[in-house]
């Protein structure tokens, strides 16, 4: 088995039922977390290059495109609340803020990017108070 080919994070239950149930649903692991962003920012991309043929299917379309960009949404609520135990964890959640996509938000609330940030910067203030052994503890996140 080739272990260097990376897996291609695919939709599950936990994704599906964040559709119904909020973030809450979703688990509280943040590589997880940053794998449902990738997919559900290649299903956006797919969704964006096809040309639906009839005005039913193009509302379809973006009825789905809807649903993908909620479910983006709640992911990154719910990383937003997931506090990194590690600095790799911080780093995941870096990593997620750059997988966003500016804008989106409303204009007078903090964005969701913004607020992913302040979330990283309070664990890595978080790690740096509990002392130089607490760097190298494993999840869970």
């Amino acid at each position: 088995m080739d272990m260097t080919r990376t897996r291609r994070p695919q939709v599950d239950d936990q994704l599906m039922r964040a559709l119904r149930e909020g973030p809450g649903a979703l688990p509280a692991d943040l590589d997880r977390l940053r794998g449902y962003l990738q997919l559900i920012g290649a299903l956006l991309a797919e969704k964006a290059h096809e040309r639906e043929p009839d005005w039913a299917q193009a509302l379809a379309a973006g009825a789905e495109i809807e649903t993908l960009q909620v479910l983006e949404q709640a992911v990154v609520e719910k990383a937003i609340g997931v506090p990194a135990r590690t600095l790799w964890a911080v780093l995941t959640k870096l990593a997620i803020w750059q997988d966003i996509e500016p804008g989106g938000d409303d204009a007078g609330s903090p964005s969701q990017r913004d607020r992913l940030v302040v979330s990283a910067r309070r664990d890595v203030e978080r790690l740096a108070r509990s002392g130089p052994g607490r760097f190298g503890l494993v999840g869970p996140y």
